[in-house]
């Protein structure tokens, strides 16, 4: 045990990103409906209705969520048919199964079924791995699909993976190409688009795998996931499980999240930069939301100058989100985050205005009341520099039922 504490102190004294072996719990910061943010450990999570840390019991439907995804960096990465993926290498098949690596894991076998395509390589850039990844998820053709390096697609039934070819079949013509020529793999729709889960929760790995887990057990120092498809994984034996997951989110509790729901109204007007879309669940580049670290899942992406209404139900109690500079803009951009309700649908009142929020910022807390409220409207203004570069970010932009 001495041995893995001096271990641990020479990667902290490093910053190494190491994990630590010799950790025993998850720690991390812990958003719950109702309630301020604050630091919390799990020690082990014997089901998905019951967390325990030293503080005693933690009731998931109360989590928004649990510590913050990783990002992934490299090697190949797997997307699942439930909106999940993994990291893992050496990726080949054989039949309908795919077999890959990852040291989590140890050697994994997983039936193509629930594979919905495969990114034979992360990009360098994180916010290019995740266009990849909606790409292969957007996918609805009734064709297998390539995407080659040179962006041209081509489009027939795939046969093969290996090492070095990947096997394809035009009509009656079979294409064999090198796999560096290839960057994605979109597998065939070949039902219609399955329905939400409404249960279930995601887990994200260090390695910046994200599994929506309908059963998840850590105990023991191990990670035992069942998903919605029958995939079923169970970590190695060699790993410390509690050193590799970073976050946790359920899903079904009370919470609606604005990228859920429709807005009543939008509007931007771009100043220097040409109008832009809200991005539902990405930055306005149509990258991940992350603002000076903090990734999510959740949220929108706006840019100065914006308005965006929602309606809000009796149910509603508070708007909650954090705010901020998307890190894609380098330390760049500057905004003021406002939020205006309306009790008659028509007249609108201010109730939270920002200070400027500049790129590089640690995010910002917003909690409004809702109660009694027909909308609620949040605009982002530019400050500094007129709106270059005004990539402003609502993390988990949510409405709580109290």
């Amino acid at each position: 045990m001495r041995v893995v504490r001096i271990v641990c102190f020479f990667v902290l004294l490093l910053g190494s990103t190491a994990p630590c072996l010799g950790q025993s719990s998850l720690t991390g910061q812990l958003q719950t409906i109702g309630q301020p943010d604050r630091t919390a450990s799990i020690t082990e999570l014997p089901s998905m209705q019951l967390w325990t840390g030293p503080q005693g019991e933690i009731d998931p439907t109360q989590v928004v969520r649990f510590g913050n995804p990783g990002v992934i960096k490299e090697d190949g990465v797997v997307a699942l048919e439930d909106g999940g993926y993994f990291v893992a290498k050496e990726l080949r098949t054989e039949g309908v199964t795919l077999h890959a690596y990852n040291l989590f894991w140890d050697e994994m076998a997983v039936p193509l079924r629930p594979i919905r395509g495969i990114l034979l390589r992360a990009h360098l850039a994180p916010d290019e791995t995740r266009k990849s990844l909606d790409r292969i998820h957007g996918y609805s053709g009734t064709r297998d699909r390539l995407r080659l390096s040179n962006g041209d697609y081509v489009d027939g039934t795939f046969r093969r993976l290996t090492p070095l070819k990947v096997e394809f079949q035009i009509g009656e013509k079979s294409l064999t190409l090198d796999r560096r020529r290839v960057e994605e793999i979109h597998f065939a729709r070949t039902s219609g688009t399955s329905s939400p889960p409404r249960q279930g929760t995601w887990v994200g790995l260090r390695d910046g795998s994200m599994f929506l887990a309908q059963n998840v057990r850590l105990e023991d120092e191990r990670l035992m996931l069942q998903m919605r498809s029958g995939l079923s994984l169970r970590s190695s034996t060699l790993e410390n499980a509690f050193a590799f997951v970073t976050y946790l989110r359920p899903i079904g509790n009370d919470v609606r999240y604005l990228s859920d729901l429709e807005a009543i109204g939008f509007k931007n007007l771009g100043f220097l930069a040409p109008s832009w879309e809200c991005q539902p669940d990405h930055n306005i580049q149509g990258g991940m939301l992350k603002s000076a670290g903090i990734i999510s899942q959740k949220g929108l992406g706006l840019h100065a100058t914006s308005r965006l209404a929602y309606r809000v139900d009796e149910s509603d109690a508070r708007f909650k989100a954090k705010v901020g500079i998307d890190d894609d803009t380098d330390g760049a951009g500057s905004v003021i985050f406002k939020v205006y309700v309306s009790e008659t649908g028509s007249q609108w009142k201010s109730v939270y205005e920002s200070p400027i929020v500049r790129g590089g910022d640690a995010p910002l807390d917003v909690d409004v009341p809702v109660k009694g409220m027909k909308g609620l409207a949040l605009v982002v203004e530019f400050a500094d520099g007129a709106d270059v570069l005004d990539h402003a970010n609502w993390l988990d932009a949510r409405f709580e039922p109290k």
